[in-house]
């Protein structure tokens, strides 16, 4: 099995415990309907992850289409996809065809996202761009404490 699989499965069921939990503890019944609707990508991304006040999860080829970079050394998060047999009715959907039968048997997919804090925007890109760049004056005092002498 796929290390990342295996990770995302251990994930996913210390995720499920959790919102069992809060399904449990809640003081209401609207509260009790809220943690028991919540899905485990939900769950995963809100509770599980440290997101750290990311507003907007998206892989890296959403990403890219918007213009976005992903920064260096960013690692994704992993949850899971939609169903492979979904995924293929809402194509045919697209094309105006007949959705395909759905197999007995699901995938779901690994998806790798990654968070707005993740990514420079194409907005802050060109902010960068636009501001001209510091370049620092030599340290004068440094230049004389050296003693060289400059050849020319």
């Amino acid at each position: 099995m796929n290390p990342k699989r295996a990770e995302l499965i251990a994930l996913s069921n210390e995720a499920k415990e959790l919102r069992d939990d809060m399904a449990e503890a809640a003081e209401t019944a609207d509260e009790a309907l809220f943690w028991a609707s919540r899905t485990v990508n939900y769950m995963l991304l809100n509770h599980m992850y440290d997101t750290d006040g990311a507003e907007e999860f998206n892989t890296f080829k959403q990403w890219k289409e918007q213009g976005a970079t992903i920064k260096k050394g960013s690692k994704a998060f992993l949850v899971w996809g939609q169903p492979v047999g979904k995924q293929r009715a809402k194509e045919a959907q697209q094309r105006g065809q007949e959705a395909p039968e759905e197999d007995e048997y699901r995938f779901f997919p690994i998806c790798y996202l990654f968070s707005d804090r993740q990514v420079i925007k194409p907005e802050e890109m060109t902010r960068e761009r636009a501001e001209p760049s510091k370049v620092e004056e030599p340290n004068v005092k440094f230049i004389e404490s050296v003693n060289l002498d400059t050849v020319i």
